[in-house]
């Protein structure tokens, strides 16, 4: 059986992605003080931990990156101990699984924001001396490396999972939510990326920023468009999984019923109290399933605006 990592794994996880943020700045400052002296790495240190909070925003999604790494697993293990191979074939749910692996598309994907970042930063300006400012660009560049690398399997995740309408359903998964497992997976990458991407588009748009490219204070929207990115990823990982998997508990439970209709087919009832059992036999199943997966929409935003509640004096001006 598929199981989650335990609490503290994840934990653990988060708190790597921390110290890693906290190691590069580190590394930064030291090789800053060799090269231009006392005074340009301690200003490095404050934008660095205060002006930009890369710090904080660095290691968020570094430690994301690192979760949906060691979990990305769990998902097609799920789906693949749910469903029979043969059922898998017949629908797209390999060819979406190859490209959530898929190392070239990976880099490719990578590359491409890399680039966005870099010149996004470059042309805001870091106000910082040669060296320091191009450590601030890689500490920026590399979160929108690792930025890709998250949003581009939430994104084929979701749709290894859109797969799944076409399978055909031959027994009760509700029964032992087999796929539950799912929504936890979407809880933790949901509420983990969407508070990385209020924290990197809040403090680098409010960040000090030279702005003396020839876009001028115009090239500061530009720090908008992780935002604009994200949303569209972020709202369909949310949607989709939990529709799909409504829709095969649905199925599963309809088995269900036929199952129990033809058992009680022979027993001395009524047509009435047949048909009355089948229905609260149904309503109960479907009550049930509606209650067990609420919890991906209706309590993300509830968490969500708890973890910025506390955030916000990290990047309070």
């Amino acid at each position: 059986m598929v199981q989650l990592p335990s609490p503290s794994r994840l934990m653990w996880l988060l708190f790597n992605g921390f110290a890693l943020s906290l190691a590069y700045g580190l590394v930064c400052a030291g090789t800053i003080y060799l090269v231009d002296g006392t005074a340009e790495a301690a200003s490095f240190l404050a934008h660095y931990i205060d002006s930009f909070n890369i710090l904080v925003t660095l290691g968020l999604i570094t430690a994301t990156a690192l979760i949906v790494h060691y979990t990305q697993y769990l998902i097609p293990d799920t789906i693949e101990a749910t469903f029979d191979e043969t059922d898998l074939w017949t629908t797209t749910y390999r060819k979406y699984k190859h490209r959530f692996f898929s190392l070239k598309r990976t880099v490719i994907f990578a590359a491409e924001f890399l680039i966005i970042g870099f010149l996004i930063f470059h042309f805001c300006h870091f106000p910082l001396r040669p060296l320091g400012e191009a450590c601030m660009i890689i500490g920026g560049c590399l979160q929108w490396l690792l930025a890709s690398y998250v949003g581009r399997k939430l994104r084929y995740a979701s749709m290894m999972l859109y797969a799944l309408l076409d399978v055909h359903v031959t027994s009760n998964l509700f029964r032992e939510r087999q796929l539950d497992l799912i929504n936890t997976c979407v809880n933790v990458a949901s509420t983990l990326t969407v508070l990385f991407v209020y924290l990197h588009v809040r403090s680098f748009y409010n960040g000090p920023f030279l702005y003396d490219s020839f876009l001028g204070k115009s090239a500061q929207i530009l720090l908008l468009l992780q935002a604009v990115l994200a949303t569209p990823v972020l709202l369909m990982f949310n949607f989709f999984p939990r529709e799909v998997i409504r829709k095969i508990y649905d199925k599963s439970i309809d088995i269900e019923i036929q199952r129990v209709e033809s058992e009680i087919r022979g027993d001395a009832m009524s047509d009435f109290e047949k048909r009355l059992r089948l229905l609260e036999l149904g309503k109960m199943y479907r009550e049930e399933m509606r209650y067990s997966l609420k919890l991906t929409l209706s309590d993300l935003p509830i968490g969500v605006t708890i973890l910025i509640m506390v955030a916000e004096p990290l990047i309070r001006r």
